[in-house]
């Protein structure tokens, strides 16, 4: 007979810093980030009835075409504009938020400039991307732009949100370096930060599709018309991002730093937040010698993506 998995009611409670100001960075605004935008917006909109102060940047240079509709979060009247602009439009208009956009690639010191003054504030970056070179970034911004912080109390968050034909994952992290899994928490009830979802996956940041990549691209939309990319996947990955988000910063109860799903079989299942389960999905020294690679990769190339 099997036995009764306990872990989640074993799991630490993931607890923020105390902040005056929770500063949002979503990275991308394409088949995920559209539906991922509006799911924020509500819960800032729940946080500012609470009384906490939440702003939004969208960042995304690419324009909306034709093919990304139904799969993205937009309509016909929309093709031409920025994706990034159009959805802090919406939400501005819709909610009466603090929105802004960035019709640009992700940059780490022009994004995280104003967060990283400013010791008041909270910074989560939410990755909506499908490329290890905007991940890469998103990784640096986290490893050079804590800002002041103590070993329990990290400035910055990265939530990485990634899926493949009908799977896809969620990860949350708030350190580049490799510490002893302990060290994330404060007694057995308290999680105070988690390894960066790099160091729980190192091949995101590596280019997993070299090998495999056509000599003509295929789209995303293109990817869904051949039966290629499930239709719903990039709104699966945007819902599991928001829940994640939701249950750190408004209902105070998020237990699990790793959600894995799979649309074709209908099953999901988490890693919670317990040091044996980060011993685990940190891997040991072949994961090391991955993670120390990408660093010096990142390190070496010093330039913007």
């Amino acid at each position: 007979m099997n036995g009764i998995d306990l872990s989640f009611a074993h799991a630490a409670v993931v607890m923020p810093k105390e902040y005056t100001k929770l500063r949002i960075i979503q990275v991308g605004a394409g088949g995920t980030g559209s539906f991922a935008a509006l799911a924020i917006a509500r819960l800032m909109f729940e946080l500012k009835e609470s009384g906490k102060a939440a702003e939004l940047l969208i960042v995304d240079p690419d324009r909306i075409e034709s093919g990304n509709i139904p799969r993205g979060n937009f309509c016909a009247a929309e093709i031409g504009s920025f994706k990034a602009q159009t959805l802090a439009k919406r939400i501005a208009l819709a909610w009466g938020l603090e929105c802004h956009y960035a019709n640009e690639p992700f940059d780490a010191e022009t994004h995280l400039k104003q967060s990283a003054s400013d010791y008041r504030s909270l910074t989560v970056i939410v990755g909506c991307v499908d490329n290890h070179l905007a991940r890469r970034e998103m990784h640096r911004a986290v490893e050079q732009f804590q800002g002041y912080q103590s070993n329990d109390a990290p400035n910055t968050w990265w939530v990485d949100g990634g899926n493949g034909k009908y799977s896809g994952q969620v990860l949350i992290g708030s350190t580049t370096k490799r510490l002893k899994p302990e060290k994330h928490f404060v007694g057995s009830s308290i999680c105070r930060s988690l390894p960066a979802p790099s160091l729980v996956h190192p091949e995101l940041l590596t280019d997993q599709e070299k090998e495999r990549r056509p000599l003509t691209p295929v789209s995303c939309p293109e990817r869904i018309r051949l039966g290629e990319q499930s239709l719903n996947v990039n709104q699966r990955v945007a819902v599991e991002i928001a829940e994640m988000l939701t249950s750190m910063f408004l209902a105070r109860n998020l237990k699990r730093f790793a959600t894995y799903f799979d649309l074709e079989s209908g099953t999901s299942r988490s890693l919670y937040c317990m040091p044996e389960n980060i011993e685990t999905a940190l891997g040991g020294r072949q994961k090391q010698r991955k993670t120390a690679k990408c660093n010096e990769v990142i390190r070496s190339e010093g330039k913007r993506f």
